[in-house]
C-alpha cells in the first residue's frame, strides 16, 4: 500500500497509475487523512463483479424461497435489546 497527498498524485500520476497497473493499491490523502484508492482496472473488476455475485445469489435465493410473511412483532423480537442497544423510533 503507497501513501499519497492529493498533490503529490497530481504531480505524479503517471507513476502511480503504473504502480496501480502492477498491482499496488494506492491510497490519497488529504490533510493526513485518506480520502480516495487507486487500483487497476482488473481490481476493480474483481471487486465490482464480487458484489455482482453476492447480489446474484441473493435474487436467486428470493426467487427459490420467495416472500417470506413475517408480523412486525416477529422482526421486532430477533432485535439485540442488551441495555446499551437502547432504541426508539418516537
Amino acid at each position: 500500500m503507497e501513501l499519497s497527498t492529493i498533490a503529490e498524485a497530481k504531480n505524479n500520476l503517471p507513476r502511480l497509475i503504473h504502480a496501480a497497473e502492477a498491482g499496488g493499491d494506492i491510497h490519497i490523502t488529504r490533510h493526513g487523512r485518506p480520502v480516495a484508492v487507486l487500483i487497476s482496472e482488473q481490481r476493480y473488476q474483481q471487486l465490482f463483479n464480487t458484489g455482482k455475485a453476492v447480489f446474484q445469489a441473493m435474487m436467486q435465493w428470493r426467487e427459490q424461497y420467495g416472500y417470506v410473511d413475517l408480523t412486525d412483532e416477529e422482526v421486532d423480537s430477533w432485535r439485540d435489546r442488551t441495555p446499551a442497544r437502547e432504541f426508539s423510533w418516537d
